[in-house]
């Protein structure tokens, strides 16, 4: 085969390989971030509640220079951070993370699903759906080895991220936590105002860069949320 040959079939092979990238698992949710409520459930080693909280939260796919698909997940409870991102190859046959200990799958038809450890001090077990309007996810994590002035060995706190691309996720926080049965402190924006006093969307959404838990690479990275300025 001359060069100009091969040259011109790669220049043809280029576009189907972004194609396929394109259509892929994640990229079929990309776009718009997820926002609304996310919750906190903490249990004793012994399996005893010991205290529910609710807060806002959000959820977004991007694609990185290196071509993989990165996952965003943003929580906020009570001026603490419930929040990780993990990096993944996306296809048409779902997209799927895997390093550090830890893996995550996203299925073509949505659901999203994983486990692993996380620098042998967290056990970590991932349930969840996504759709076009919808992200929910279920996160246990496990204390395996505490730090100093943290939960003991066993601990379990078990994270629900119920988001929606249309807002009604955070306008109705104050009533799930109470069909829930949760007894919360008020949830706290950037804006110091509570969503869920305000029952109202979101008016005003800016993109902040925080920095977050990483499951893919360096402990903690530099990346950008959505964050509800005004309500």
């Amino acid at each position: 085969m001359k060069p100009s040959h091969a040259i011109a079939l790669l220049a043809l092979a280029l576009p189907a390989a972004a194609c396929a990238a394109e259509n892929g698992a994640a990229a079929r949710y990309a776009g718009e971030p997820y926002m609304g409520a996310v919750t906190a459930r903490v249990r004793a080693p012994d399996g005893t509640l010991k205290k529910t909280d609710v807060g806002t939260g959000s959820a977004h796919f991007e694609r990185l220079r290196d071509g993989r698909t990165r996952l965003v997940v943003d929580g906020l409870i009570n001026k603490q951070t419930a929040s990780f991102v993990l990096d993944g190859n996306d296809g048409a046959a779902g997209w799927r993370a895997s390093d550090e200990g830890v893996t995550m799958n996203l299925a073509p038809g949505g659901s999203l699903r994983g486990s692993g450890t996380a620098g042998g001090t967290q056990r970590l077990n991932f349930d969840g759906a996504v759709t076009d309007a919808h992200f929910g996810l279920d996160m246990e994590m496990e204390v395996l080895r505490s730090k100093p002035g943290g939960p003991p060995p066993g601990t379990k706190i078990l994270f629900r991220y119920d988001l929606d691309r249309d807002g009604t996720a955070s306008r109705g926080l104050g009533a799930r936590a109470t069909a829930a049965g949760i007894v919360s402190s008020p949830v706290r924006t950037t804006s110091g105002r509570s969503a869920a006093q305000s029952n109202r969307r979101c008016k005003r959404t800016v993109w902040q860069t925080r920095n977050v838990a990483s499951l893919s690479s360096a402990p903690m990275i530099m990346t950008r949320v959505p964050v509800c300025v005004q309500w």
